[in-house]
């Protein structure tokens, strides 16, 4: 293949061969053999093993080895000492993939945090083996002074990119309660990489958002207003989970996940045309990084691509699968907009009633801070200042309107509700 780079992949994990094979594609890499390994040894791998890497990169003409597991730093070095040249694992692949779909300075920020963030447990290993004296490759030509000036600028590179992502998180801040103070509410679509969630988007949003089958097509949050029954509702599209991602990768990209966490409600897509055993350990991924994350809202678990499928049997076994986590399950194809309608209505349903109020309270001490109040808990509201008080009117989420009844009553002041009224007759 044009521009890719020969590689020996080593597989540790049989199960995941495909999966690797697509991300170091996608990272510029053309597997030509590969070399299947047991266990790590203390160093690394064993000589038979280093052996039979050497003797596929001569007989396919590669120049570069690629894990399809993390690595230790030891082992990284150790391993590059004997074949010299510099294996990439399975961490590195992916940020490679990031580098290359990188859309925005926040995603770069992201990127690079990510791979300092990977570079710092090296730096860790320099500094170790300088004190204890060993001279391997990891070291070599460099004295203490230079071990420790390079690991501290290191630390330095990272705290600098945290503050600048912090910045950007307390812009999201911003938006995120000026959305909510609008009454509308937070949709995301979340889910393990290339399971549809862009192409769902692009549906449920009128969008034409890049899609693909390639990993990582999303690495910057999206954003999208659409209209869900009552609400006014903001549907964001978030990164791809994968599986076996070390905690700092997910910290390194949480301000761009975070969006995840404040969300009303979450699509969690499953591409359910795979085998059941891929299913079922994807799913599993894109839950436990869920709850990582710290989300505990409402989710409605999306199959995807039923289009592909034919057997209605496996389809029940999957549905009842689902079941066991969440009870709001759903079965679509995003691509050909089957069930879209039945997925609109769940989303309605989850979100809650909306009705519409008006407040009448007189001038009295205290009523500028109750507008306030009352800002915060209706959406599209209306404010006249009249001679006999103030008149607010705006819609309320049902679970509110008891705490504005109450505010109204201690204010003297009176409330009309309107049940179960579609907010576009009054905006």
């Amino acid at each position: 293949m044009n521009g890719y780079k020969r590689a020996i992949a080593v597989i540790l994990n049989r199960d995941n061969i495909e999966e690797f094979r697509i991300l170091a594609k996608e990272a510029g890499y053309e597997i030509v053999g590969y070399v299947y390994v047991r266990r790590f040894t203390g160093r690394g791998l064993s000589d038979y093993k280093l052996n039979e890497i050497k003797q596929a990169m001569k007989k396919h003409g590669a120049s570069q080895v690629i894990f399809d597991v993390p690595l230790k730093p030891k082992h990284l070095y150790n391993i590059a000492q004997e074949l010299k040249v510099e294996p990439k694992d399975r961490l590195e692949i992916i940020l490679e993939i990031f580098e290359l779909h990188s859309p925005s300075k926040e995603a770069d920020l992201q990127i690079k945090l990510a791979s300092l963030q990977y570079e710092l447990a090296r730096a860790r290993e320099r500094v170790r083996l300088r004190k204890l004296g060993e001279q391997t490759a990891l070291t070599v030509g460099l004295g203490a002074y230079e071990v420790d000036l390079y690991y501290n600028e290191i630390q330095r590179r990272i705290q600098n990119i945290k503050r600048k992502l912090e910045e950007e998180r307390k812009k999201r801040d911003v938006h995120r309660i000026h959305r909510k103070k609008k009454g509308y509410k937070t949709i995301s679509i979340a889910g393990y990489y290339s399971s549809g969630k862009t192409t769902l988007f692009n549906t449920l949003s009128g969008m034409m958002e890049k899609t693909g089958e390639e990993p990582f097509t999303t690495l910057s949050t999206k954003f999208a207003l659409i209209k869900v029954g009552p609400w006014k509702c903001y549907l964001v599209d978030t990164i791809g989970f994968i599986s076996d991602l070390p905690p700092f990768m997910v910290t390194a990209f949480y301000s761009t996940l975070e969006e995840i966490v404040f969300s009303d409600l979450v699509l969690l897509m499953i591409d359910v045309s795979e085998p059941f055993d891929k299913i079922k350990k994807k799913f599993l991924t894109s839950w436990d990084i869920l709850h990582t994350l710290g989300y505990d809202g409402e989710i409605i678990i999306v199959g995807n691509k039923i289009d592909e499928i034919n057997n209605e049997l496996a389809l029940k076994g999957i549905v009842s699968f689902f079941q066991e986590y969440s009870g709001h399950v759903m079965l679509i194809s995003a691509k050909t907009g089957e069930n879209i309608d039945k997925l609109i209505d769940m989303i309605e349903r989850l979100l809650g009633d909306m009705v519409w109020a008006k407040l009448e309270i007189p001038y009295i001490d205290g009523w500028a801070k109750a507008i306030e109040f009352f800002k915060e808990h209706l959406g599209d509201y209306k404010i006249d200042f009249t001679e006999n008080g103030i008149v607010i009117s705006g819609s309320v989420d049902l679970e509110d309107i008891w705490a504005i009844k109450k505010y109204v009553k201690d204010m003297g002041g009176k409330i009309v509700v309107e049940e179960s009224v579609d907010i576009k007759t009054h905006t």
